[in-house]
């Protein structure tokens, strides 16, 4: 690489910026998804406020219950088994008059009972409720009623059998069994068991997803500029001063810097917002994000931790950057963009797809060697590696061979992809097709 190669980088990066940061489609998505971001934790407080989601503390609308056996079992009493304060004052009934004839005065005089209908059919029992399609009874307190119920009945189903409480005991004892693995002495090896729970699987996907965003949005900002530039034949000037290496670095990084803008404000304002929902609008007082966020979660937040995170991301979206600069580079109209990304889509899907599959993979079965392929493996590794940092799913080892190894992986990548970018850049017709892409690469090498 010539000493000069890099020169007019700072040039490239402040005009593309500048460029970037004051046109519309920018703008445009930075209100979209700042605005998103200022609402989403007021909404989920709304969707999910806790305990008293549609008045569940309060007393249940339900007034009567017209019970309806249609089992083998004798008709059962519920009065005075629920002792719940919002469930005490429900009446239950036995039905004497037809079934449609109950329903329609539900439906039109009797708006705050319902239905229970109890059947068995091949030695299973079934509960079944039904209410007015509008009235004072929603679903949220049917389904408070239908629990409370469910459990009085199981109760009940034991106690008509007649067995006594020790009976109960002996039936009900539980049993465990568990399987062991020893070695050639007959001494039991214990194995640890490392699968991550559900929230800590989401929490991986959502770091994923969020990387994943940023690697394609800055990616088709780089592509989009390079096109532009080439089909306005402004690239002809600039190459005049300026290197195609340092041309396509500072590009690069002018639009890595506007996605960070995006994706910081993003963040800053959803800590913001949480801020407000839990002092303002959370009846609780509960954080909003720590109940989003696995409860080990900040165990692993530390200083050394958040900087390996926050430089895997930067290096992941500088490693697919580079690729759609290349892509880029091999199309000379705006409406073949897409086109010519068609192969770096895939790559960046490949490498989501890996991560995802080592996420379900840890959810599963804990660690393997196909989690650990993916920990340090180029395109999954900036997925995948910093959720696996922060719950503690990733030693500090793996953490500092992949870096090493995503480091090592950009150089080369930009030494091969500058010796080809030069002819690309200039050219102009048909979108490049890989084959020839092979062809122009060895062309170079024999020409070396």
């Amino acid at each position: 690489m010539k000493k000069n190669s890099l020169t007019g980088v700072w040039s490239v990066f402040s005009f593309t910026l500048k460029q970037t940061l004051k046109s519309k489609s920018f703008i445009i998505s930075y209100i979209i998804m700042v605005t998103l971001a200022s609402i989403s934790l007021p909404l989920f407080n709304l969707i999910s406020p806790g305990k008293n989601v549609q008045g569940l503390d309060a007393i249940n609308p339900v007034k009567k219950v017209y019970v309806n056996n249609e089992s083998s079992l004798v008709d059962f009493d519920f009065n005075g088994l629920l002792t719940d304060e919002a469930l005490a004052h429900i009446r239950f009934e036995k039905m004497q008059e037809g079934y449609d004839t109950v329903a329609e005065r539900i439906q039109t005089e009797e708006q705050s009972s319902v239905i229970m209908t109890i059947s068995d059919k091949d030695g299973f029992f079934n509960l079944s409720f039904a209410k007015a399609g509008e009235g004072p009874v929603n679903d949220a307190s049917l389904q408070q009623l239908g629990d409370a119920v469910t459990t009085q009945f199981y109760n009940m189903k034991i106690a008509s059998m007649g067995l006594n409480e020790e009976q109960l005991q002996k039936l009900f004892a539980p049993v465990s069994s568990s399987v062991s693995v020893t070695d050639d002495l007959g001494q039991i090896i214990f194995e640890e068991d490392t699968s991550i729970s559900s929230a800590e699987y989401w929490f991986i996907y959502a770091i994923l997803f969020i990387i994943l965003m940023v690697s394609v949005l800055s990616s088709s900002l780089i592509a989009t500029s390079v096109v532009t530039e080439k089909s306005t034949r402004v690239i002809e000037y600039l190459l005049i001063s300026i290197k195609p290496l340092a041309l396509m670095l500072g590009k690069i990084l002018a639009m890595l810097v506007a996605v960070l803008i995006q994706t910081g404000s993003m963040v800053a304002l959803v800590f913001i917002s949480n801020t407000v929902t839990t002092s303002f609008l959370s009846e609780t007082g509960e954080s909003m994000i720590g109940k989003l966020l696995p409860e080990n979660i900040f165990a692993n937040l530390n200083i050394v931790n958040i900087i390996f995170c926050f430089l895997l991301m930067l290096l992941g979206v500088l490693f697919y950057g580079i690729l759609a600069s290349f892509a880029g580079a091999t199309v000379s109209k705006l409406e073949e963009v897409q086109e010519g990304l068609t192969l770096f889509t895939l790559t960046c899907l490949v490498g989501a797809y890996l991560g995802i599959g080592a996420a379900s993979a840890l959810m599963a079965s804990g660690e393997s060697a196909y989690v650990t392929f993916t920990l340090l493996f180029p395109l999954s590794s900036s997925f995948i590696l910093p959720g696996a940092l922060l719950i503690g799913k990733a030693n500090l080892l793996i953490v500092v061979l992949a870096t090493l190894i995503q480091i090592i992986t950009i150089t080369l990548l930009v030494k091969l992809v500058s010796n080809v970018f030069e002819y690309l850049i200039l050219h102009n017709g048909n979108t490049v097709k890989p084959k020839e892409l092979l062809k122009l690469f060895a062309t170079i090498k024999e020409g070396k």
